[in-house]
């Protein structure tokens, strides 16, 4: 390159910057000042450069190393910080731009007592974290940031869900992430946590839980990695090639769960007789005659109500009114004694009113939840015993008392709502009188066949 004072540097990679100053001493001497910028490692080559143009030497050049500053590496120890759901460890990391900012990462839970475990944990978490810098600053390159499980979660997965999901499955993966999975995965890198890992951790968890209650751990692992999987980084490529849950095998037997009871049609009407209140007598029906879920009962509006159909559109799932559960969800129910008559008593005693919430305080769906805690459960339990089960519990006796009735599930398909399979599975239940009523007309089957 050619400079702009008409001379060749001797050296490569210089850069330079020439401004011209007119002295009127009364010699006219023009001086050209040469800033010369250069990396660092040209410095020793400066000397062989003598800079000469058409007006002679010039009067006046000076050398600039170009160099960045490079920062002093300092050995971070961290700050452990206490919060509400665990203990956090708080640093310093370089971002893309070079800058300090400070990170704020989970360390361990509140089960870890001992002071000295968790300078333990952070020391080991923070080795990791001056390894990683203190090789940067040597290399010249960033620093690479290693995004925690727990980072994933807070800034890409759990946002999502929260846009994408209904409340219900909200609060239910925000519970199993607090209680159980957040101690295992919140700390460890996303992209080298191994099935064997997830093995590991869930086998263990067959002492304290039960085969549902693992199987909802599982399902949000594998949710978290599955988005993972099909969500880009910063530089377009997945967070991590595969899901690590898919292939776990729990190498332990879980508790199997407990069976769900399903109310007889005899303790369904014993319920409604002992509870004293219209409304929660109302809203117990709506989940012992009619088959809805709690949540879709403290959704029920009046002008949904008439022509004797109630029509299901909505749900309001811990008192958050929403969408129903699925499309299927979204039906009309013929409405049946004794719903009928409490319906009316309930809509004369609150004025006849022809639109607006069945159940509301202050003007919002009441917390089903809360409600039959407190106005139906203690009657409930006085009428039927340790076979109370929640209102829940009402839902499956229908599913089971429609198909002993007419033989068919599809009956049962219609009024639940759910879809076939799921009815089959989870609704329909074993029925002992149903079983001895089918054995003895098997008997009169085979006897006939004998010719007796």
């Amino acid at each position: 390159m050619v400079g702009a004072a008409g001379f060749e540097p001797a050296t490569a990679g210089l850069e330079i910057r020439c401004s011209i100053r007119l002295s009127y001493a009364p010699l006219c001497k023009i001086i050209i000042i040469v800033n010369v910028y250069a990396p660092s490692s040209h410095v020793t080559n400066l000397v062989t450069f003598v800079p000469l143009c058409r007006y002679g030497p010039l009067s006046y050049y000076r050398f600039m190393t170009n160099t960045t500053k490079t920062r002093r590496f300092r050995e971070q120890t961290g700050t452990i910080v206490k919060r509400s759901d665990g203990f956090y460890l708080r640093f310093y990391r370089d971002d893309a731009d070079g800058k300090r900012t400070r990170i704020t990462e989970w360390l361990c839970g509140l089960d870890v007592k001992d002071p000295g475990e968790r300078k333990m944990l952070a020391r080991a978490h923070m080795s990791t974290v001056n390894n990683l810098h203190h090789a940067a600053l040597r290399s010249g390159t960033p620093e690479q940031v290693v995004l925690t499980i727990g980072a994933f979660w807070d800034s890409t997965y759990w946002p999502w869900v929260k846009k994408n999901k209904r409340f219900s499955t909200q609060r239910s993966y925000e519970y199993v992430w607090k209680l159980y999975v957040k101690a295992e995965l919140a700390g460890r890198p996303i992209d080298s946590y191994r099935t064997i890992d997830a093995t590991e951790f869930l086998t263990g968890l067959t002492s304290k839980l039960n085969g549902k209650s693992l199987s909802h751990v599982r399902a949000l692992m594998s949710c978290i990695f599955a988005h993972a999987a099909n969500t880009k980084d910063t530089n377009g490529n997945p967070f991590v090639v595969h899901n690590p849950i898919r292939d776990v095998k729990v190498l332990a037997n879980a508790d199997e769960s407990e069976e769900m009871v399903a109310y007889t049609p005899e303790e369904t009407i014993a319920i409604i007789n002992a509870v004293p209140r219209a409304d929660a007598k109302v809203f117990f029906a709506l989940c012992g005659v009619l088959g809805m879920r709690p949540s879709e009962a403290a959704a029920v509006k009046w002008e949904n109500i008439g022509d004797g159909v109630l029509r299901v559109r909505e749900a309001a799932p811990y008192g958050v009114l929403g969408a129903v559960k699925t499309k299927k969800s979204k039906r009309t129910l013929q409405i049946t004694e004794p719903v009928t008559t409490l319906l009316a008593t309930y809509r004369e005693r609150s004025g006849n009113p022809s639109q607006g919430l069945l159940f509301a305080v202050k003007g919002e769906p009441i917390n089903h939840n809360s409600f039959a805690k407190y106005y139906i459960k203690p009657y409930a339990e006085k009428a039927i015993g340790d076979r109370w089960n929640g209102c829940y519990s009402g839902r499956h006796g229908v599913a089971t008392t429609l198909y002993n009735q007419e033989g068919d599930v599809r009956a049962a398909y219609q009024v639940l709502g759910n879809s076939l399979e799921v009815v089959m599975a989870k609704y329909v239940k074993a029925d002992v009188a149903q079983g001895k009523a089918g054995q003895a007309k098997y008997e009169q089957t085979l006897m006939k066949a004998m010719g007796k």
